[in-house]
C-alpha cells in the first residue's frame, strides 16, 4: 500500500482525492508592528499554531491590524473548516487539526492551512477531519514534510496525492456522531482530573497561607506562626550534604544500567514507570554503587532551562532495578530521629510550594542558559515545619487527592485508547454501523 492509497475500505464505499474533492487556503502573514495582545479598533484576531490542540483553543489569540480586506476575506475561516499545522520546527506537529464548528471571526496564521470538502464532494466536513484526524494519515504527514532549516513544512503535492474513503453520507455522519460522543467523553474525565488539580492546589495553599500569610517566602511569614510551628534551615533537616548524581552517557535503549530524564521528577513524584522517561548508560560498578537510588528517596532537580523545574522534588517509589540518578538532580537524605521530625512525604510537599520553591528561585544562578542552585544554596533554604500530627493530616489528604486524580487519569487514558481503536475500525469499515445509528445521526 502506497501512502497515497485511501485506507483500507468496504467495496461499497467509494474513494477520492483532496486534491480533487477538498478545497485548500493559506493563512495571512504579517509583520510584528501588527500584532497586538488585546482587542481593539479595525483589530483582528488570529488563531496560531498555540490554538490548535485536541480541540481548537481560543484562550490565547493575537489581534492584527492594518490588514487589507481581501487578506482578511481570504484567511477567514468559520464552521466546518479544518485548520491544520502547515510548518513546524517539531515534525511531529505537521498535519495536526482541529475542526471549526461554530462561526467565528477570526483568521488563521500563514504557518496553518485551511481545508473544507467541497460542496459537491460527497464529503462530510466531520468525517474529513475524522479521516485526517487517523493514526496513519498523521504519520503520512509528518513522514512525507520538508525542510532544510529546521523548519517542516507539509508537502503540498503529497497531501493532494492523498486518497479518502467516502463511505455514504449517513454512515460518514453516524461514524462523526460516535467519535464525538467519545470525545465529550473524555474531556470529561480531563476536566475532571484538572478539578481534582485544583482542588489540591487549595489544600496546599490554604494550609500553608493560613499558617504563614500570603507572601513569596516562608523566612518572611507576615504573621506570627502558629503554635509548634518553626521556620528551620534545611541544614539542620539533613543527615547528609547533598548529593548530585553521575554523568551519564545516555541512550534511550537498553542494554546498560538505568536511569532517567528530567521528566521523570514531576507532581511530588519521581516516575520510573514510564518507559519514555528510562534511559540507560554505562557507569562502573563503584558509581552504580554510590548513585543507586532506594524507595523513599528524595531527589531535586537542581538545574534547568526552565525556572518552574528548577529546585522542584520528587519521591522515588517504583524503580527498575540497580537504577541510578543522573547530574540534572541531587539527591538528599533526612535525618531521623531528632528534633524537628519532618516526614520525607511532607519535605517533598513543602519544597514543591511556592512558599518555598520561590526561594530556590531567588538563590538559583544562571550559566551557560541554564539556572542552576547548588548545595550551599539547598542547605539554607528555610522550610516551614508544622507538629508532626499536622504533616501527616496534610499528606493523607494529598494522598486521597492523588488517588482519585490517579483514577481518573487512567480512565482518560482506556478512553483515549478506545478513541483511536474506534476510529481506525470505523474509518477503515472493519466496524460498520448500525442503520439505527445512521438514522438517528441524519
Amino acid at each position: 500500500m502506497r501512502p497515497t492509497d485511501a485506507l483500507p475500505h468496504p467495496a461499497d464505499w467509494n474513494a477520492t482525492t483532496v486534491g480533487r474533492s477538498v478545497e485548500i487556503r493559506r493563512g495571512v502573514s504579517w509583520s510584528k508592528d501588527q500584532e497586538h495582545s488585546a482587542p481593539g479598533p479595525d483589530r483582528v484576531p488570529v488563531i496560531g499554531i498555540r490554538n490548535v490542540q485536541d480541540r481548537l483553543d481560543l484562550a490565547d489569540v493575537l489581534y492584527l491590524s492594518g490588514l487589507r480586506p481581501a487578506a482578511v476575506d481570504k484567511a477567514r475561516v468559520s464552521a466546518g473548516w479544518t485548520v491544520i499545522v502547515g510548518s513546524n520546527g517539531n515534525r511531529a506537529r505537521i498535519g495536526n487539526a482541529v475542526l471549526v464548528r461554530e462561526d467565528a471571526a477570526f483568521l488563521f496564521a500563514s504557518f496553518l492551512i485551511g481545508a473544507k470538502p467541497k460542496a459537491d464532494s460527497g464529503l462530510g466536513s466531520d468525517y474529513f477531519y475524522r479521516w485526517l484526524s487517523t493514526e496513519q494519515v498523521q504519520a503520512y504527514l509528518s513522514a512525507s514534510s520538508e525542510g532544510t532549516t529546521g523548519l517542516n513544512n507539509l508537502s503540498h503535492s503529497f497531501f493532494r496525492a492523498m486518497s479518502i474513503p467516502v463511505p455514504p453520507p449517513d454512515e460518514q455522519a453516524a461514524i462523526a456522531r460516535i467519535l464525538d460522543a467519545v470525545d465529550t467523553a473524555l474531556e470529561r474525565t480531563r476536566a475532571a482530573v484538572e478539578r481534582a488539580r485544583e482542588v489540591k492546589r487549595a489544600v496546599l495553599n490554604r494550609f500553608f497561607y493560613d499558617a504563614l500569610g500570603e507572601t513569596a517566602y516562608a523566612d518572611r511569614p507576615r504573621r506570627k506562626l502558629p503554635t509548634r510551628w518553626s521556620l528551620v534551615a534545611t541544614e539542620r533537616l539533613l543527615a547528609e550534604e547533598p548529593k548530585n548524581g553521575v554523568s551519564p552517557e545516555a541512550s534511550s535503549q537498553p542494554p546498560g544500567t538505568p536511569t532517567f530524564s528530567i521528566a521523570a521528577i514531576r507532581d511530588g513524584r519521581v516516575d520510573l514507570v514510564t518507559q519514555s522517561n528510562l534511559k540507560y548508560t554505562r557507569v562502573s560498578d563503584a558509581a552504580a554503587s554510590r548513585f543507586g537510588i532506594h524507595r523513599g528517596d528524595i531527589l531535586i532537580v537542581r538545574g534547568n532551562a526552565n525556572p518552574d523545574l528548577v529546585g522542584k522534588a520528587g519521591m522515588v517509589s517504583v524503580f527498575p532495578d540497580g537504577c541510578i540518578y543522573p547530574d540534572i538532580a541531587k539527591r538528599i537524605v533526612l535525618r531521623t530521629g531528632t528534633e524537628p521530625v519532618v516526614s520525607p512525604e511532607f519535605a517533598v510537599v513543602a519544597w514543591n510550594h511556592a512558599i518555598v520553591h520561590n526561594q530556590v528561585l531567588r538563590r538559583a544562578k544562571t550559566s551557560n542558559g541554564t539556572l542552576k542552585i547548588n548545595n550551599r544554596d539547598v542547605t539554607q533554604i528555610v522550610m516551614p515545619v508544622p507538629p508532626e500530627s499536622e504533616q501527616g493530616q496534610l499528606v493523607e489528604a494529598l494522598a486521597a487527592i492523588d488517588d482519585c486524580s490517579d483514577a481518573l487519569g487512567a480512565v482518560a487514558t482506556a478512553q483515549a485508547q478506545l478513541k483511536r481503536a474506534l476510529m481506525h475500525d470505523l474509518l477503515t469499515g472493519r466496524v460498520r454501523v448500525r442503520g439505527e445509528l445512521k438514522a438517528a445521526a441524519s
